[in-house]
């Protein structure tokens, strides 16, 4: 190559050293920009294939100077991978903490006047009742509406339990919702990359928007990320983004919610499972492929002839075991019954397990207390023409059946003095007597059985008291558990996420010295093409004079 060839060096070495620069200040200036990857121009040698007409053997070739191939992105796909896994984990235990905690409002009553408090004033009411003048109705009174306001406190809690299950239900689907928008969106990002790549642009603020939507989607659910190669024809081919729901069960990637331009909707079940609908395009139409035979030919209508179409990618529902992350936390919380599961499947503990905690805590003193008003210690019913008061001192609100929280109330009776506290179940007793004052005393340190919802399954052993105070402690141990599980996940998760921003994210003290490197290039550059201007001078001006 002659020295009009080094000026063609020259100029490249300029170009690319001003891209360089330009990328440079790309990079500072979007220090700060959520989501920016760092940027880096792609350089390779630039080579004039083929020999002269004048080369000979002994001709020394040095090249024609760079070529800018492109511009990239820094990022390392294995950190993408850990960080969203990770992701999900702290997506998992954040939802399962935050219902936990609303939970946690309802049934922590340590150190406010709260069911446990309630029941130590029942107790003391007994106490005086059998203290002073067993029988009267002053002291009747102060039982009743001791027991009174314990039931208005159960009712309260059962009613404050429902509001924290509506209120998680409408955000469930709420949740739900958004990550079927984000799924849209990134089938979206992708149509728009797909159509830069076959223009040739490189797309790459729709890659950083899209890496910042699929790290937000890993917090719902773990996701396998694929990205493939689509062939388009005449050597021509793009990138392809596939997402897949990892099956927790089984550990494997399972339904398809993107396939490149193509992507599944999602929506909330009354089951609170999850439905992902079989593969559609932008328009929402079904995504369809021949069915096979066994023979791998196409099947036909007998009829009509026409192939049998079916769905390319079906999908189906996410069910209780499958899912991992804030969508499958939520639904644990809204339907965890943990022991109470009549099938012992459901080990998680949601709202639904309190409930039937406080159900069958409300029912069991309920049946305890209107036992020991009807019946004598040997369980013969009394006669309430020979033993005056006797008769339920609870029933429920709604007149149904069963007791439970939400409807535990004080028999019509009690309230209008129809029946009373037994204070005997002997006939003619005298009016000290006290057997029966001592028996409901007696019941509120009696240990008493609590059954799951398997046959011969037992919760709990204690008192009243103990029971409650057990519900308590079970949430303690869980929200305490779940809180160093998250911490785990998020520390991981923080160090992952540092360790990608030390490859993707910028560095001003790395651009500072890229910017003096690619300036003196730049420089250089123009030297040597100042220095082959002087050089061609001395050939055409002063050579031979």
């Amino acid at each position: 190559m002659g020295s009009f060839g080094d000026f063609i060096i020259a100029r490249t070495g300029m170009m690319s050293s001003q891209m360089a620069l330009n990328i440079t200040g790309q990079n500072i200036s979007n220090i700060n920009t959520s989501g920016y990857t760092r940027r880096t121009l792609d350089q390779s040698t630039f080579v004039v294939n083929g020999s002269g007409l004048y080369r000979s053997s002994s001709t020394v070739y040095a090249g024609a100077g760079v070529m800018m191939n492109g511009v990239s992105q820094l990022r390392d796909p294995y950190l993408d991978i850990r960080f969203r896994n990770e992701m999900s984990g702290v997506g998992s235990a954040d939802s399962l903490l935050a219902g936990m905690e609303q939970i946690n409002s309802v049934i922590n009553d340590v150190g406010i006047k709260g069911i446990t408090t309630q029941f130590q004033d029942l107790l003391d009411k007994f106490g005086k009742l059998n203290a002073n003048k067993v029988g009267t109705a002053e002291f009747d009174n102060l039982i009743k509406n001791s027991a009174q306001s314990l039931c208005q406190l159960f009712n309260l809690a059962a009613s404050k339990l429902q509001d924290v299950k509506d209120n998680y239900e409408t955000k469930y689907k709420e949740e739900v919702g958004n990550v079927d928008t984000l799924i849209q969106n990134i089938r979206d990002i992708n149509e728009q990359i797909r159509k830069a790549d076959i223009n040739g642009d490189s797309a790459l603020e729709l890659r950083d928007q899209r890496n910042t939507l699929l790290d937000e989607l890993s917090q719902y659910m773990k996701v396998d990320i694929t990205y493939d190669k689509e062939d388009l024809g005449a050597g021509v081919e793009i990138e392809k983004l596939t997402i897949k729901m990892v099956d927790k069960s089984t550990g494997k990637p399972s339904y398809t919610l993107v396939d490149g331009i193509n992507s599944a909707n999602i929506e909330m079940n009354d089951d609170y499972s999850i439905n992902v609908s079989a593969l559609k395009d932008r328009n929402g139409n079904v995504i369809q492929t021949p069915k096979l035979g066994a023979d791998g030919k196409p099947e036909t209508d007998p009829v009509t002839g026409a192939v049998i179409m079916v769905d390319a990618v079906p999908n189906g529902d996410i069910t209780e075991g499958m899912g991992y992350g804030a969508l499958e936390s939520m639904r644990q919380i809204l339907t965890g019954q943990g022991e109470y599961s009549v099938n012992g499947e459901n080990a998680n503990k949601g709202i639904p397990y309190y409930q039937a905690s406080l159900d069958a805590l409300a029912k069991t003193f309920a049946d305890a207390m209107n036992r020991l008003n009807t019946q004598d210690a040997n369980g013969t019913a009394l006669d309430p023409n020979k033993i005056p008061g006797a008769g339920n001192l609870f029933e429920t609100s709604d007149k149904t059946a069963d007791i439970t929280a939400a409807n535990i109330s004080i028999s019509d009776e009690w309230r209008n003095g129809t029946v009373s506290i037994v204070a005997s179940t002997q006939e003619n007793a005298p009016s000290d007597a006290n057997d029966n004052i001592l028996r409901f005393q007696a019941l509120f340190s009696q240990n008493i059985s609590y059954e799951g919802g398997q046959a011969g399954s037992v919760i709990y052993n204690g008192t009243f008291e103990g029971f409650y105070a057990n519900m308590q402690g079970v949430l303690g141990l869980d929200i305490q558990a779940t809180s160093s599980m998250y911490d785990t996940y998020a520390t991981a998760a923080d160090d992952l996420n540092n360790s990608r921003d030390g490859v993707s994210g910028v560095d001003l003290n790395e651009e500072g010295v890229n910017m003096m490197q690619y300036q003196k290039a730049f420089a250089a550059s123009c030297r040597m093409v100042t220095a082959l201007d002087e050089l061609m001078d001395q050939v055409i001006n002063r050579m031979g004079v």
